[in-house]
């Protein structure tokens, strides 16, 4: 069985243009995350992006890297890094919840406590708010 790796981490967004920049992510992420085999979820408050990737340990630990080196943000803080025995988003590519519903799940982005039973209550709430819906169009709203 192959050994699966969380990671989650908040960062500081640089997006000028939030929607493009938001689009293009989600884009690229869905791409990589199918031919990689990573899973996971990306909130997105205006200001803040706050986003856990799961999937086969080194492919999770490159996309980790790669996403610490992108421009779009800055102040990359680690919040949990982790073996699993499962993912707790097995279907999502990388579902986006935007603005507004992020702002109702996370009210204290800039504060975030980071214990891990509030990143636990994040990804339920975040479950909760994202329906069925196709990866591609996500709540931005």
């Amino acid at each position: 069985m192959t050994e699966l790796l969380t990671i989650t981490y908040r960062s500081f967004s640089c997006l000028r243009k939030p929607i493009e920049g938001i689009s293009a992510i989600l884009s690229e992420s869905l791409d990589r995350n199918q031919r990689l085999g990573i899973t996971g979820l990306l909130l997105f408050d205006g200001t803040y992006f706050l986003q856990t990737i799961e999937g086969p340990s080194a492919e999770t630990r490159s996309v980790y890297a790669k996403i610490v080196s992108d421009a779009r943000h800055t102040d990359v803080t680690p919040l949990r890094i982790r073996l699993i025995r499962a993912r707790v988003f097995p279907t999502w590519r990388m579902k986006l919840i935007g603005p507004a519903a992020t702002a109702r799940i996370v009210p204290d982005m800039d504060g975030l406590d980071f214990a891990y039973k509030r990143l636990d209550e994040i990804h339920l709430a975040a479950k909760h708010v994202a329906r069925p819906e196709p990866e591609q169009s996500y709540l931005f709203h």
